[in-house]
Formats: structure tokens, sequence, C-alpha cells
């Protein structure tokens, strides 16, 4: 992913139940993984990249893609390390956490980083989250 993140980072909200998402929708995805597929020394800075909606997404999978590449040739995307990134809508509200990355593949479905990422919807996993951040003494906003 390349290093495009936003001058100000504030917390941003789990999406509930209503929240979807459409082929074709743009979504931010954040971490810190590796720009390279098995140099380690190209991880641990934080970068961002908008990716789009493909496939048909669910309550248990969402794939996305770079829209200049589609899956088809390096682009931008999640690579190793990046498992656990948010991947968030941006609104008037602000930022709006729909799921983490769970995946990635190289272009045309190989090894490798740039073509597909894999994101787990949290939105069946909200209540589980809640509870469990302010068992912890950490409560979200709802």
């Amino acid at each position: 992913m390349p290093n495009r993140l936003p001058a100000r980072i504030s917390p941003a909200l789990i999406a509930g139940g209503s929240e979807t998402v459409a082929v074709g929708d743009s979504l931010v995805v954040a971490g810190y993984g590796v720009a390279v597929r098995g140099n380690g020394r190209t991880g641990g800075t934080a970068r961002a990249a908008t990716l789009v909606v493909t496939g048909q997404p669910g309550p248990l999978q969402i794939r996305l893609f770079d829209p200049a590449s589609k899956g088809l040739a390096a682009g931008l995307g999640a690579c190793a390390g990046d498992s656990g990134a948010p991947a968030f809508r941006t609104s008037g509200a602000g930022p709006v956490i729909l799921g983490v990355v769970s995946w990635s593949t190289g272009p045309n479905l190989t090894e490798g980083c740039g073509g597909l990422t894999g994101i787990t919807p949290l939105a069946r996993y909200r209540g589980w989250i809640v509870d469990t951040a302010r068992s912890l003494g950490t409560p979200l906003l709802p």
C-alpha cells in the first residue's frame, strides 16, 4: 500500500448490522505490513490504500482490489503483516470500520500481494467486540 495516511487520525466507529457494501464501493485499508512480499525490511510503516469492492460481498467475506489494476496486474492492496488492519468507509460522520484484513493474493490469484485483499466484515461480531472492550475497561461508543 502507498504511504497516504490522513493528516489527523481519529477513533472510528465499528459498523453496525445495517451497514452494507456493494460492488464498486470504495473502502480504505490501512496497515503496517510489508510493501514487498518476502522483504521484512519494507514493513512497519503505516500505509493506506483506497480499494474497490468486487465479487459477491457478504457477511463472511468482502473482496477488494486496486481500481487501476483490478487484481490482474500488480497493484495496491494488503500484504504479509496487514492481517487485522482496518477496512473502513469514510463519510460525513467520519470513518466507520467495516472489517479487518484477513488475506491477500498477488495478481491473477497468484501468491503474493497487490491482487485481491480479503476482509472479514465486523457487523456480526460487533456485539462481542463491544462486550469484550467493556469488560476490559475500554467501553466503545455505540
